[in-house]
């Protein structure tokens, strides 16, 4: 097992051992394989998900059965959710005594199928590598995602056998065809018709390396670029055409573009209802005729599972629209009129950011976010926990290099910053890593933090520390009448404290120059540290808001913006 690991070009196993995975850690002893040991298996599975973003590859995670096993699933759930390649290898009892209930027997197959591309439990020594080629190959062919191995101790200590049994799976299902030569020809007209063509960037593009792709339509057509939440980082932002992620916590400009586009290009996205609020608008405006909905997607099971496009075409994104760009050949489309009423929005949004920022006492999230962004180098890799910092972060955090975002988009999985961002900076040393958390999110696996000196991971952490599960409240404060349960925390910990636990740096800001240049010395000199930024939660509410179930013009502005989102030629 450990030479096909080789063979792969494996250079970490994350994760933690026991009884049933001890054979496999054994047998990596003196390897030129690191082992890195976590302090839980969801902070190394969630590690898992931030080492294959920044690395384009699988990453392997090693855990023992039961409780091992079990305690992945999140994770897993968290990768097949953001289509991110991970190989889980979870040990299992000896095969003499499956179906017994021995000690730690789980069936952890049964528990992860809905949520893996593939899964098999070896049961002859003669499967054991091939299982884990499979694995490795399934987990990244076509639309990314996880997959699990699950090996019986006994197969793990049986000797070698001198031949390999090849696992039968048919990858034909993963690999999508070739585009549709006459849909694009289709999708080409209507886009080239089109006098509000609007493109929509889903995580995608990001995974079929088609940003370059993306902009280019964008140029050709001088359409405005909308992304979903996990689409954010494969455009950069300062392309002057992107209007930033839409939906729930989504820009008020990327929202009204969508509402009031006639023709959109969708690509590698799957109509989450957090991108759209409600269906019904959408689905009417496309049964009308009104909108022309043009879906690319590498999945075929995506084309038309929430809406029925008008065009959907099975495919790679890279190679989906570099045929499409052969058919727009006439030129730009005059739309500026719609471009310029989308930047004016922004710019009332941001005046409107500004002045509530600037009256705020201490600190606020906005404007946080604006002084981090200014101490960070441009090519620093960015995680977010999942709270009100991160829909701040979905709002105010600029993108500069595709794939140097990276959050927990569909499952939305509170615990993900810290390990995924020590995962961002095992798999490139080289670039500085920044942790920006909620003190609900960074408590869920704060004692991962341990590896940062373990191994020599320096990430810096901001805590952006309002004592709440702050985005529940907003929703009790919003739609519950103001009746508070449950969402706010009592004054422990004190992170700092927490830093020094773990031997690094902590710092409690009192002021925005302050924030700025302790986090600029961190990721520049490439030092670990850890921010406590004090936030008043009563200030702590993320506009724009589309509530639940509403359409992308319901939008909830903040004090002092008043803008029409229906726009009229």
């Amino acid at each position: 097992m450990v030479e096909t690991f080789k063979q792969y070009k494996v250079k970490h196993v994350l994760g933690i051992p026991g009884g049933q995975i001890m054979p496999l850690f054994d047998a990596l002893y003196g390897q030129d394989i690191e082992t890195i040991l976590f302090r839980h298996e969801q902070g190394a599975i969630h590690a898992a998900e931030g080492y294959a973003r920044v690395s384009g590859r699988p990453a392997v995670v090693a855990v023992t059965s039961g409780p091992g096993a079990t305690n992945l699933v999140t994770g897993i759930t968290d990768a097949y959710m953001d289509s991110t390649p991970v190989v889980a290898i979870t040990g299992q009892v000896v095969t003499s005594v499956f179906g017994r209930d021995g000690f730690q027997e789980t069936d952890i197959l049964g528990v992860v199928t809905p949520v893996t591309k593939f899964t098999y439990q070896v049961k002859k020594p003669s499967e054991a590598t091939s299982a884990f080629k499979t694995a490795y190959e399934i987990s990244i062919i076509g639309r990314p995602g996880p997959t699990l191995i699950d090996l019986p101790r006994d197969i793990q200590l049986a000797p070698a056998p001198d031949y390999e049994e090849k696992i039968i799976v048919n990858r034909e299902k993963f690999i999508p065809p070739p585009p549709d030569e006459d849909k694009l020809r289709l999708a080409a007209k209507y886009l080239i018709e089109a006098k509000r063509p609007v493109i929509l960037v889903g995580g995608g593009v990001l995974w079929s390396g088609a940003t370059p792709e993306v902009l280019e339509v964008s140029r050709l057509l001088n359409a405005p670029i909308v992304s979903t939440l996990p689409g954010k980082t494969a455009v950069p932002h300062d392309y002057p055409l992107y209007m930033g992620p839409a939906g729930m916590h989504g820009r008020v400009e990327a929202d009204a573009a969508l509402a009031n586009a006639d023709v959109i290009l969708a690509v590698g996205t799957r109509f989450s209802d957090r991108t759209w609020g409600r269906f019904k608008e959408l689905i009417e405006n496309v049964t009308s005729g009104k909108l022309k909905l043009i879906h690319i997607d590498i999945d075929k099971s995506e084309i038309g599972k929430n809406v029925k496009p008008t065009v959907g075409i099975v495919g790679d994104a890279k190679i989906a629209l570099r045929k499409l760009i052969d058919y727009i050949q006439s030129g730009a489309i005059q739309n500026n009129r719609f471009i310029s009423w989308l930047l004016n929005i922004r710019k009332m949004y941001d005046e409107a950011m500004s002045k509530i920022a600037n009256s705020t006492p201490g600190f606020h999230p906005w404007r946080a976010l604006k002084v981090i962004r200014n101490a960070a180098p441009r090519n620093t890799i960015t995680v977010t926990g999942v709270g009100s910092h991160q829909m701040w972060a979905e709002i105010a955090w600029d993108v500069y290099e595709p794939g140097s975002f990276i959050t927990s988009a569909g499952l939305g999985t509170m615990g993900f910053c810290v390990p995924a961002a020590l995962g961002a900076k095992l798999a490139d040393r080289s670039r500085p890593v920044l942790c920006i958390d909620g003190d609900g999110s960074f408590q869920m696996t704060m004692n991962n933090l341990a590896l940062v000196r373990d191994y020599n991971l320096p990430i810096v952490v901001t805590i952006f520390d309002n004592r709440a599960l702050q985005l529940v409240k907003q929703w009790q404060v919003y739609l519950y009448k103001r009746r508070i349960i449950a969402t706010e925390f009592s004054p422990r910990p004190d992170f700092l404290k927490i830093a020094e636990a773990y031997d690094i740096e902590g710092v409690r800001p009192e002021s925005y120059e302050e924030l700025e240049r302790v986090v600029s010395r961190a990721l520049k000199n490439d030092e670990p540290l850890i921010v406590d930024l004090i936030i008043d939660s009563e200030y702590d509410i993320v506009l724009p808001w589309v509530k639940p179930g509403d359409w992308l013009t319901s939008v909830i502005m903040p004090e002092g913006m008043h803008v029409q989102l229906t726009y009229e030629d």
